[in-house]
């Protein structure tokens, strides 16, 4: 068993004057009875008591430190997926935006590779990375679901899939120690880039073969272009965004993703494809796993918090129904 916050331990030492008052209080009870010609509670009473406390105690702060055991396979993915304006579209307030899409296909990785740690980057302009890498994907659900939307930075008009590649490679080598055992990232965008896409990518893609990482790019995108819906307050109008009395389409750009997927030895997948993208990920645990025992990171786990959580309620229930008991021969003396 290992732990993600063993300095939460330290908190042990509040027993250290907790066994001095429960000594004093079981003198003082003793005290108290003898002044009053009084039967105090059996020598058992404050004994099972004080292993009660502790129990509750200690099983509390072994909840706060985090306890996990590790998963014999494991592996590190991180999510980049693109929050950009062109994320919006959609034909219709009714139908998901290709955010929402995007979001599905996420949710069924997690779902689809429990073992598997997992972090988010977004992108738009800027690309940066919302949370950690971590195993508790409760947190990530949390975070796909009120954390990832169209807007994380002002005015996110533009698609940079060039800087996204860039920053993830950057974060590969600068921060090795967080990042060393990711060697996949799941890329979902509609692709949606202006230019000669081929030359602005060629820097980012060596940085991110020089790093290590493969990309399995996830296509989100109808095969026709898709009108950008406008939103204000966060709520479909039902109006399309218009420029200069034209309709702003956004068109899906699966060659742009190919070639990344391509060039950097990994794979490409359309929404359909989730399951296969979710068998590729499993596929990789093992040389994941491998990978991550040589460079020394923490392994991948599954959160065992809840057996000391239930310690702690059996010891807290055990308290309510703790009744003072009379010795024996206490009992002998009050028979007439």
């Amino acid at each position: 068993m290992y732990f993600e916050f063993p300095e939460a331990f330290f908190f042990l030492l509040v027993l250290v004057p907790l066994l001095f008052l429960l000594s004093r209080s079981e003198r003082r009870s003793k005290e108290i009875a003898n002044t009053y010609k009084s039967h105090p509670p059996a020598k058992t009473f404050f004994t099972t008591r004080l292993i009660l406390i502790v129990v509750f105690i200690a099983a509390l702060i072994t909840v706060a430190a985090m306890p996990f055991v590790p998963y014999e396979k494991t592996g590190s993915f991180v999510f980049l997926t693109d929050v950009s304006r062109s994320m919006h579209a959609r034909h219709s307030c009714s139908e998901p935006t290709l955010l929402d899409r995007a979001k599905k296909v996420m949710r069924a990785s997690l779902s689809g590779v429990p073992e598997a740690r997992f972090g988010i980057f977004a992108f738009d302009r800027f690309a940066f990375p919302i949370t950690q890498l971590t195993n508790d994907h409760a947190y990530i659900d949390e975070v796909i679901e009120h954390g990832l939307y169209v807007g994380l930075t002002y005015e996110a008009t533009r698609t940079e899939l060039a800087n996204a590649l860039s920053v993830v490679a950057q974060k590969k080598q600068r921060l090795f120690g967080v990042y060393g055992d990711v060697r996949h990232v799941v890329l979902l965008s509609d692709g949606n880039i202006e230019g000669d896409f081929r030359r602005s990518l060629r820097e980012p893609i060596q940085q991110l073969r020089n790093a290590g990482v493969r990309i399995f790019a996830v296509g989100i995108g109808n095969p026709e272009a898709t009108p950008l819906m406008a939103v204000e307050a966060g709520q479909c109008t039902s109006r399309n965004v218009e420029v200069e009395g034209q309709k702003v389409m956004i068109p899906f750009r699966a060659d742009v993703l190919k070639y990344i997927a391509n060039e950097t030895l990994g794979q490409y997948f359309s929404e359909a494809e989730t399951d296969e993208l979710v068998r590729a990920l499993r596929a990789e645990l093992s040389l994941e796993a491998d990978q991550t025992a040589r460079s020394g990171t923490p392994p991948s786990h599954r959160d065992v918090s809840w057996v000391f959580l239930a310690a702690a309620t059996l010891a807290l229930f055990g308290l309510m129904i703790l009744r003072p008991a009379r010795t024996l021969r206490e009992i002998d003396e009050l028979e007439p």
